[in-house]
């Protein structure tokens, strides 16, 4: 896969869900069987707010050329997403239903992909 596609799928997940997650948070976390009181709603969205932020970032950097620095961007997301895939792992064991699943489904995914990508030499 191009770092640009890698990149702009990125994007278009994080700045929708980050909008979900600000707009939208109880609603949100009622389909994974969850129910926060109004300050972990608002930590919730501060959730959203950071992932609005890193679809934008992702956004902005799908023009980049260099290798190094793509494989930097690559590592960072790989890192990012595997950390979360962790969370959410976490998360079910923790009560979370099962639609929870597809979480731990979509970040291992994004974790694998960006692996994937810092690990295996582009083509010349």
């Amino acid at each position: 896969m191009k770092f640009k596609t890698l990149l702009t799928v990125n994007s278009a997940l994080a700045f929708i869900s980050g909008i979900a997650c600000v707009l939208i948070p109880a609603q949100l976390l009622a389909s994974y069987g969850v129910r926060l009181a109004p300050m972990g709603l608002v930590i919730y969205q501060f959730w959203g707010a950071a992932l609005i932020g890193l679809g934008m970032l992702t956004w902005f950097a799908r023009g980049i050329k260099e290798s190094a620095l793509q494989r930097r961007f690559a590592l960072a997301l790989f890192i990012t997403n595997g950390l979360n895939c962790v969370m959410a792992v976490r998360g079910q064991f923790a009560g979370a239903n099962t639609f929870g699943w597809s979480t731990v489904a979509l970040f291992s995914l994004l974790a694998l992909v960006f692996g994937a990508f810092v690990l295996i030499k582009p083509r010349a």
